[in-house]
């Protein structure tokens, strides 16, 4: 084999990999039948571990192959990890809830194992090809999941609007590839620089292409004004999947834009810094400014999940390296407290042992089950950004990173809405805690949501309290 047959091979090694242990997930669904379905799921897991010790770079290593199209290095593990997080947390937490809704199949874990497929190359791609094939692989995983409760009419109707705004949006981005391979002759991120350096830049084609790009950039990480099809999606999918969702795809995109825009648009970074600016303040003001007024509190978070992906827009528009290690671990941390919240909502019943979301069925809780009410406030705490919570780690190293760009007004701009953002999280607590509860509902905290619940409220205390050693981890990954 030529030395560059096997680069070829390592730079897409993680990928084949994990689409060989997909495939035996296949098998094995048919080989289980009832409760065992969920031995997929943990199957699953075990695979992830697997690849995820398999497949680490030497720090600094870059395997780029396939003439440039897909590179596997320390940035696309650090991501893989993420998503393997968020699919073990998603599958260890979502066992009892799929069960109690009559839907425990293995295609719930099958489907978000390939979706990782496809994260994996969006994260690993140097080519606008790979790069949409990977969107495309996540994308249609992404909407079965919303819909895979067909007994549910809210599941069937999150998944038909997910499609179609998905589909919209794909179009998009895939009508704005065309307008810059036009211009450029490129689909490969190093050629569409070097062609952008040499005058491309001044073609009015390119600047249509990139406009329809970022835009369809913005509507997978449901930036405002793209942000429509997020907080109905979310609400309507099974709690688990949007979870998942509100997760993993969103770490994706926002990975693989960096890449996309620190590399390919280097030489225009003034128009994508402008726009991505632009984007943060509004995606911020509007995701915490709804979500100040809603009651249902699957809704509240699917508009907190808005707001921040406007947090981690600051990390790219600061360009620079401090930046993407800060999207990097605020992507880790979000994975324990979002999916974490979305468990403990899931278990959450009213008297007729339905699914209740409403903001009113909180009251009383830390009386009635103080556990489940000391999980939801650490998760609450953290997503707010209070110290001493993981989640303040993470914004702090955010605006860190825009205050070394020198872009104060944006850091000022995010701090306000972390404090505006106190608000509506801090009302989940004082429902919980300082209110007598309305009617009676059940927060009995089955096996698997208590073991997800509690590993993302230790990891949540833990990064708080000792912040050093996770941003270490990142940063030494990412040099």
């Amino acid at each position: 084999m030529t030395p560059q047959a096997m680069m070829n091979l390592v730079s897409i090694a993680p990928e084949v990999l994990m689409t060989v242990f997909g495939l035996i997930l296949v098998v094995l669904d048919v080989m289980t039948k009832g409760e065992k379905k969920s031995m997929v799921g943990y199957f699953g897991i075990a695979f992830m571990i697997i690849t995820a010790l398999i497949s680490q770079p030497a720090i600094g290593g870059k395997y780029l192959g396939f003439g440039n199209m897909v590179m596997w290095d320390t940035f696309s593990y650090v991501f893989f990890v993420i998503f393997a997080l968020a699919y073990t947390l998603t599958t260890l937490g979502s066992v009892e809830y799929l069960r109690d809704k009559g839907i425990l199949k293995g295609e719930f874990y099958t489907i978000m194992f390939f979706s990782i497929i496809g994260m994996m190359f969006m994260v690993s791609a140097f080519d606008l090809t790979v790069f949409y094939v990977g969107l495309e692989t996540m994308a249609i995983s992404m909407y079965v999941l919303a819909g895979f409760n067909k007994k549910c009419a809210k599941s069937a109707e999150s998944g038909v609007k997910y499609f179609i705004i998905g589909a919209f949006s794909s179009g998009m981005l895939l009508f704005g590839m065309t307008y810059v391979y036009g211009a450029t002759g490129s689909m490969n991120y190093l050629e569409i620089a070097e062609a952008l350096k040499n005058g491309a830049a001044e073609n009015a084609t390119v600047k249509i292409g990139l406009i329809l790009m970022l835009a369809g950039f913005a509507f997978k990480i449901s930036a405002v004004p793209f942000h429509m099809w997020a907080p109905d999606v979310y609400q309507g999918a099974p709690t688990p999947a949007a979870g998942f969702m509100t997760v993993a795809p969103k770490a994706a995109a926002f990975a693989s834009l960096v890449r996309f825009v620190w590399i390919a648009l280097e030489p225009v970074a003034g128009l994508w810094g402008t726009f991505f600016s632009i984007l943060a303040v509004l995606t911020m003001f509007y995701g915490n400014l709804v979500a100040l007024s809603q009651t249902n509190v699957k809704r509240m978070l699917a508009y907190s999940a808005i707001s921040h992906a406007g947090y981690m827009m600051i990390g790219l528009v600061a360009m620079n390296k401090e930046g993407y290690q800060a999207i990097a671990l605020y992507s880790l941390i979000y994975a324990f407290m979002n999916i974490g919240a979305f468990t403990l909502l899931g278990v959450l019943k009213n008297k007729g042992m339905v699914e209740d979301e409403r903001l009113e069925s909180f009251a009383g809780l830390a009386k009635k089950n103080p556990m489940y009410a000391l999980g939801m406030l650490i998760f609450m705490f953290s997503l707010a950004g209070i110290p001493p919570l993981a989640g303040f780690i993470g914004k702090y190293m955010i605006f860190m990173a825009a205050m070394k760009a020198e872009l104060y007004w944006l850091a000022v701009i995010g701090a306000l809405n972390s404090a505006l953002a106190c608000y509506y999280y801090m009302r989940v607590t004082i429902y919980m805690y300082f209110n007598e509860p309305e009617y009676e509902v059940d927060a009995t905290i089955g096996r698997s949501a208590f073991i997800t619940s509690f590993i993302g409220a230790v990891v949540v205390l833990a990064v708080g309290f000792f912040p050093s050693a996770f941003i270490s981890f990142v940063k030494h990954l990412l040099v």
